[in-house]
């Protein structure tokens, strides 16, 4: 069962992904989150590599959207995010 603040999991494939922002960017619904979810940290497993990468809560837009920051420091050098839009 879920809590409030959790951890969730989710594959690269599951997110458009922009080469030039490095930002992995998908739509809450389309996750599966359900309302009031707010995940503190996420694993993202690379549909190529099978390697998991933690990212942690950085920011909750106004409009309730999510950004991550990458939690390894390589990812988090090359400016890597993940964006999850709350529609």
């Amino acid at each position: 069962m879920n809590h409030p603040y959790d951890t969730a999991d989710f594959h690269t494939d599951q997110f458009d992904y922009n080469k030039s922002t490095k930002k992995f960017t998908a739509e809450a619904s389309e996750l599966g989150l359900k309302p009031g979810f707010i995940p503190m940290e996420i694993i993202l497993t690379s549909a190529r590599t099978g390697n998991r990468a933690p990212f942690t809560l950085d920011f909750i837009e106004d409009d309730g959207s999510l950004k991550f920051e990458a939690w390894n420091p390589a990812l988090k050098a090359l400016g890597v995010t993940v964006y999850i839009i709350n529609d």
